[in-house]
């Protein structure tokens, strides 16, 4: 079983630029820690594995786990929603990235963590993703123009997002009962005639028996500083393309502490696993038809690996609620919350009701 992956504490050095001395950070077009001041670029090695952890022998080991993600990495967290967001100096943090929330705490060294196995850099650069979320918001029907507001690149803020996956392999007995429906004609009387029709109905006999499954990279994501529902629909991520972590990946960008811990990710891939398993019951017992009465699920191989994800974040406040941007940092795809113009809407009944009266009058004067 191999050590959970170190930090090398020297990586730091190579976050400055050899041609001015400048902080580089990950630039999503290059691929390649760039200075901001000068031309130079520079490649980002990372050619380590990404391999998977055993799950319960590395809850057993506990704290020999933990570790800062990056040797001078700082860290702040939101008084407003609990986030935990991690940076690199000279890289800053004055604003919340999930609720828009002013964070007025000062930052400190960061705290130790599971160190990631990967980490999906950057490819798409934030302009394309202020530009993409731009055509979202003009998609948006009956939106508020205060809306609009929130398209600046300066409120697009580039994170990582922690997530972990899991494989395992699964064997689930279960007992039920499989429907087969017969039909049967019945007579009955319409209109002084004899008619007939066909009735369905359904013999159910009882079954029982095991099926098997093996789940590979269920991604679970560790934060609830951003709406579940709209990651999920972030996804497919390209995980083939992981890269072994490496703190050069985050020089200019941020990263945020998972707030799900491994066992508690664990639980919720077993609600997803238990939704799968129960759906290949049923096509188990067949039939037209089918009774789950029960279903006992064993896992085994249980191996997962914590990762960070790229998004661009963003949150504004209308009418005193927040919503919440999220946009893909690898396909640039952007999900939402959005608020609706009642006003906007109101004006559009209001038009509907009044063409509608426009045409009753008008069809009066028509027949007169």
């Amino acid at each position: 079983m191999e050590e959970a992956p170190r930090i090398d504490k020297e990586n730091i050095n190579r976050f400055l630029c050899q041609s001015c001395g400048a902080n580089m950070v990950f630039d999503a077009k290059l691929g390649k820690l760039a200075c901001p001041y000068c031309a130079n670029a520079q490649e980002v090695v990372a050619d380590g594995k990404v391999d998977e952890r055993d799950y319960y022998e590395f809850l057993e080991r506990g704290m020999q786990n933990l570790q800062p993600m990056a040797q001078e990495a700082m860290q702040v967290s939101c008084s407003s929603c609990g986030a935990i967001v991690n940076f690199t100096p000279p890289e800053t943090a004055t604003q919340c990235d999930f609720c828009g929330g002013k964070i007025v705490a000062q930052p400190k060294a960061a705290d130790p963590l599971i160190a990631p196995e990967g980490v999906l850099p950057f490819s798409v650069p934030q302009p394309q993703a202020v530009t993409n979320f731009n055509q979202w918001l003009s998609s948006l029907w009956f939106a508020p123009s205060a809306l609009k507001t929130m398209a600046s690149a300066d409120k697009l803020s580039s994170i990582y997002i922690p997530y972990w996956t899991y494989d395992a392999s699964t064997s689930s007995f279960y007992n039920g009962e499989r429907g087969d429906y017969y039909y049967e004609t019945e007579y009955y009387q319409e209109n002084g005639q004899q008619k007939s029709r066909q009735v369905r109905h359904t013999n159910w006999y009882s079954r029982s028996g095991q099926v098997a499954r093996h789940f590979d990279d269920i991604c679970i994501p560790a934060t609830t500083s951003l709406p579940e529902k709209y990651l999920e629909r972030l996804e497919p991520w390209d995980l083939h393309e992981l890269k072994s972590y490496e703190p050069a990946f985050l020089s200019g960008h941020k990263a945020q502490t998972y707030q799900i811990a491994l066992d508690q990710g664990f639980d919720k891939f077993k609600g997803i696993a238990e939704g799968v398993i129960y759906n290949d019951v049923r096509n188990d017992i067949a039939g037209d038809e089918q009774r789950v009465h029960h279903v006992q699920t064993q896992y085994g191989d249980i191996t997962f690996k914590h990762l960070l994800l790229p998004i661009y974040a963003g949150a504004y406040r209308f009418n005193g609620k927040v919503f919440q941007i999220v946009v893909n940092g690898r396909t640039g795809e952007v999900q939402g919350e959005r608020p609706y113009s009642w006003a906007k809407i109101g004006c559009l009944i209001f038009f509907i009701v009044g063409f509608i009266f426009f045409l009753i009058i008008l069809l009066s004067l028509m027949k007169r």
